[in-house]
């Protein structure tokens, strides 16, 4: 494959990964990964899940979005009780989240959700065919983390 080839394809890869998250966050609601008002209920969740207790700015640069709109998740996180604000010994304002113990469960009914509806997708992918995607989407997300000005 020459290197225009090559990039046009990357770049449909990338155009339906995009088009797949929408997706995504479509069906999300019946799975309790997207609340009632579109935010990523999950996505929060599973940061916390996977990098500890973060600041509300250190979860917008890693997804990226805007600080208000984590904030608004945290939020509501937190009126739920899944997520606490504790002091952060870093930082005088600027609280960590962290994951309760009703949090860390719906975390894992959440996944637990969205593993069985990719049940029958998954039905059709080549485990090698999973893999390699999996290696080239990290690939793609660690250049554009270089990338990203923080």
């Amino acid at each position: 494959m020459n290197d225009i080839a090559k990039l046009e394809a990357l770049l449909q890869v990338l155009i339906d990964t995009v088009w797949t998250a929408h997706k995504l966050r479509a069906v999300g609601g019946s799975s309790g990964a997207v609340n009632a008002s579109g935010g990523g209920t999950w996505g929060v969740l599973h940061t916390l899940v996977r990098e500890g207790p973060c600041t509300v700015p250190q979860i917008a640069r890693m997804r990226p979005v805007a600080r208000q709109h984590i904030q608004v998740l945290a939020n509501e996180l937190a009126g739920e009780g899944l997520i606490t604000f504790e002091d952060n010994p870093a930082h005088k304002r600027s609280k960590l989240l962290v994951l309760t113990g009703k949090g860390a469960e719906r975390h894992a009914e959440i996944k637990q959700n969205m593993l069985a509806s990719l049940g029958s997708i998954a039905d059709g992918a080549e485990p090698g065919d999973v893999a390699a995607a999996e290696r080239l989407l990290a690939h793609v997300m660690a250049e554009l983390d270089r990338r990203i000005e923080v």
